[in-house]
């Protein structure tokens, strides 16, 4: 693991909103934002310490989903030096406490999956609504530095919405993972997913991926390999290289070569390596049909991935892309308002298709009204129109 640069005033910037996702609230936000000058040091204005301060009052009022999620912040963006290590186990330790005491079943299981003639272990958090009977499992994946816990309040509102049996799950190369981020990494999520059905006795599975997560949905979607997904924001290399990995501001570039498990910041090669081997279409996917149902959305403003790797999806025949104008990564500034629609597009597609058309109209209309426009359009870059397919929605959220 390694440190990089970034300026903890410019990601306070860029990543507030998501903390206070995470379940921490405005006012401790603020206070350390304040006080934090240094991202990496162990003074009194380091990143981990004014956190851990502020996670163990948490922990001193057992207020323990807020002492979780602010050693979530405190072990953030990655886990490269010892003290956010630290503080990943205390996070961990108290969602153990704050779990106890939810709206549904919780669960916390260690698998033993196999990727790579070998085994792995794969820590899955599942939620399922008490007297729920459905038969579907929903795997729900973040990207390189928002992993299961953060992804908490989203795992138990879709159970409690839905019905659907949820599984939170670390993407390789984060959180609990033991095995680095790799260009095969969905041998391991789709053998946790059949490992999750089985254990759940759930029929169907689907896959939401947030992030470098959504690159994972989209391809085990057009591989067949679960029976639908969701992809927020995936990185999936639509002009034949994925993300230019050196480009990516706010420190990124760092994030995710520890997630490569690299020995330092990524280099020219390492940054061409990583857009070939990841590319989706240089792996032939964009160009076959989807076995299964995919729905994309992302942001039409995101610094991290291009709109046409969004866009390049909306040709595929179980393909719906949506575009969020005035959005940036993941269409975050919008999600509580997109994913319930999303969720409904998922419900309709796991559902039988007698009844999949009406379940959509009925589930856009009460979730957007006339906030979802088509057919033939969505803004582009420079807030131009562009052609696409007739399945791409404008969200206009």
């Amino acid at each position: 693991m390694f440190t990089f640069l970034v300026d903890p005033a410019e990601l306070f910037t860029e990543r507030a909103r998501q903390f206070q996702s995470w379940g921490v609230s405005p006012t401790v936000i603020a206070r350390a934002r304040d006080r934090i000058d240094d991202m990496w040091g162990h003074g009194r204005t380091g990143w981990v310490p004014v956190w851990a301060e502020e996670a163990r009052r948490k922990e001193s009022e057992q207020d323990w989903a807020q002492a979780a999620a602010c050693w979530g912040a405190a072990r953030f963006p990655c886990l490269a030096t010892a003290d956010r290590r630290e503080a990943y186990a205390r996070q961990l330790e108290c969602f153990r406490h704050a779990s106890e005491n939810l709206p549904v079943t919780f669960r916390r299981y260690l698998l033993d999956v196999p990727y790579r003639r070998q085994h792995t272990r794969v820590a899955a958090h599942i939620y399922r609504r008490p007297r729920a009977v459905s038969d579907q499992l929903l795997l729900l994946c973040g990207g390189v530095d928002t992993w299961k816990v953060e992804l908490h309040r989203m795992a138990l509102l879709i159970s409690l919405i839905s019905g659907l049996t949820v599984a939170a799950i670390d993407m390789p190369g984060t959180g609990e993972s033991r095995v680095p981020l790799a260009a095969d990494s969905d041998l391991l999520l789709a053998a946790t997913a059949r490992q999750l059905a089985d254990l759940t006795r759930c029929s169907k599975t689907a896959l939401l991926g947030l992030s470098f997560g959504g690159h994972w949905a989209a391809k085990l979607a057009l591989t067949g390999r679960v029976d639908a997904a969701i992809d927020f924001g995936g990185p999936i290399g639509a002009n034949g290289t994925a993300v230019d990995v050196l480009g990516l501001p706010h420190g990124m570039a760092g994030v995710i070569g520890n997630a490569l498990d690299l020995p330092a910041l990524p280099g020219r090669a390492d940054a061409d390596r990583f857009s070939l081997d990841f590319s989706l279409r240089r792996q032939g996917l964009l160009s076959s049909t989807s076995p299964s149902p995919l729905l994309a959305i992302n942001g039409t403003g995101d610094p991290y991935v291009p709109l046409r790797d969004t866009i390049a999806l909306a040709d595929r025949p179980a393909a719906e892309v949506w575009l969020v104008p005035g959005t940036g990564h993941c269409a975050r500034e919008r999600l509580p308002r997109v994913l319930p629609p999303a969720i409904g597009w998922l419900l309709a597609e796991l559902s039988p298709r007698s009844v999949r058309r009406q379940l959509v109209a009925r589930t856009l209309r009460a979730a957007l009204g006339d906030t979802v426009t088509g057919p033939r359009h969505v803004v582009g870059d420079h807030g131009a129109p562009e052609a696409v397919s007739t399945r791409t929605l404008t969200a206009r959220a």
